[in-house]
């Protein structure tokens, strides 16, 4: 038996089909620059499809997010200022998505004096704070309010 060898490419369906319709593939100019339709990005205009992309976050700008934390009650006492912020942060965006990446150290003023240091605040969940001068042991019981609102005003620029 003989057996004709076929010839195989990626379009061997449609050369010899007689009733496919022939496709028109050449680029064509447009006239109207309005009708070319921009895809819609989340992060820069080059990275279309979301790969990867960083930027890194001031801290001026961490600083000035937590300070609408003044003002929060933490047991008998509030917090008064944010005096530093110190370390680094970066908007990540991966896979289409936004995410924040940072490794903080943050210390607050209490009015009574006091101070609460974080001297680990990151984005893994570390939370390693220390107590100075603190006389109020009700603030040690409220710590993880202002965890949450720590979190809460850093993560801000992810949206």
């Amino acid at each position: 038996m003989d057996n004709p060898k076929k010839e195989h490419s990626y379009t061997y369906w449609v050369k010899h089909d007689p009733n496919h319709p022939k496709i028109d593939c050449q680029p064509k100019k447009v006239e109207d620059p309005s009708q070319v339709q921009q895809p819609q990005t989340i992060g820069s205009q080059w990275n279309v499809s979301g790969t990867w992309e960083e930027k890194k976050v001031p801290m001026s700008d961490i600083k000035k997010s937590l300070e609408n934390i003044i003002g929060m009650k933490i047991g008998q006492t509030k917090i008064s200022a944010v005096e530093s912020v110190e370390g680094e942060a970066h908007l990540y965006l991966s896979r289409g998505k936004k995410r924040m990446g940072y490794h903080l150290k943050i210390t607050y003023a209490l009015e009574d004096d006091g101070q609460i240091k974080y001297t680990d605040f990151t984005d893994d969940g570390d939370r390693d704070y220390i107590l100075e001068d603190v006389t109020d042991e009700t603030v040690k019981h409220q710590i993880e309010e202002l965890h949450d609102q720590t979190k809460q005003f850093v993560e801000v620029f992810k949206n």
